[in-house]
């Protein structure tokens, strides 16, 4: 039985590793799913500009603090200032916007953000409310990052890329706490 046939309490009960375990058996890509969902929200390749007030061009910095807010709304200040301060290093934060404000690619807390807000009715809380709980939520993204499920042949070099400054992101994040 797939993902999308199960209660959101049969998919509670199911480990990360099981759920993507049953979705790919099913021949599923989780990551061309949620890009149709991204392309379909029309935020793919998204950059910053002026709002629709007319009013002042965000900074990549005011658009990470406010998507900070809604991936860790729980996290202690300690948390968040390490994030902002590991994207600024890297150029990219951990769900994969740039320094220009666009989209680069889909990151392993976009992944996890995906699929927490789908089993827990849209509440998204990555991070938790502790330090502890941000290192272990970084821990898990860079070891999905690094030990990848599928096969990693047939990456263009964007994506090397983009796979590499998301690395650079965590192991900053994770110096910073």
């Amino acid at each position: 039985m797939g993902l999308g046939a199960l209660s959101p309490n049969q998919r509670n009960n199911w480990s990360y590793g099981e759920q993507h375990t049953d979705y790919n058996r099913k021949g599923g890509d989780i990551q061309g799913t949620f890009a149709d969902a991204v392309s379909k929200a029309g935020i793919e390749g998204k950059e910053f500009g002026t709002e629709a007030d007319g009013g002042t061009k965000k900074t990549a910095r005011q658009y990470r603090e406010q998507i900070f807010d809604q991936i860790a709304p729980n996290a202690p200040q300690k948390v968040r200032q390490a994030w902002l301060d590991a994207a600024d290093v890297a150029g990219v934060d951990g769900m994969g916007v740039s320094n220009s404000g666009k989209l680069s690619h889909i990151s392993q807390l976009m992944v996890r953000s995906l699929e927490k807000g789908y089993r827990d009715n849209g509440v998204c809380d990555l991070l938790g409310n502790s330090v502890q709980s941000a290192i272990c939520a970084a821990k898990e993204a860079l070891y999905s990052l690094e030990h990848p499920l599928g096969p990693s042949q047939g990456r263009t070099a964007e994506q090397i890329e983009n796979r590499m400054k998301e690395k650079l992101f965590y192991q900053e994040f994770l110096k910073r706490l």
